[in-house]
């Protein structure tokens, strides 16, 4: 009999046939389910590489940039340029002249 066998027979007979009665085998995927995806325009696409356990939330346009709002980062794509911010680094947020977004960052960077 092979260790795996005999592993999973030991589990069966420790567990029975529920399974184990243990908040450990939960995964995490199971606790935070992604969630579903709001674009703006139907054909717009993530312009980035989504990362292990991240899920984009928000995909839209202004007026020379596509914006997507992940669970982790803020990420706008000019035509020339890429700013990315964690959402973490995040200290404040302000809606200047109503055509104006004004971010400032814990590590005392600004972004307009």
């Amino acid at each position: 009999m092979s260790l795996t066998a005999r592993v999973s027979c030991s589990m069966l007979s420790c567990f029975g046939e529920e399974g184990p009665p243990s908040l450990e085998y939960i995964q995490a995927k199971d606790l935070f389910p992604p969630k579903e995806l709001v674009k703006e325009e139907e054909n717009l696409q993530v312009p980035f590489t989504v990362l292990q356990g991240e899920g984009v939330e928000f995909l839209g346009r202004a007026a020379d940039a596509l914006i997507a709002i992940s669970n982790y980062r803020l990420h706008i794509k000019f035509k020339d340029s890429v700013i990315n911010v964690p959402l973490r680094m995040i200290d404040s947020v302000e809606s200047r002249d109503m055509f104006q977004l004004h971010i400032a960052c814990k590590d005392s960077k600004v972004v307009r």
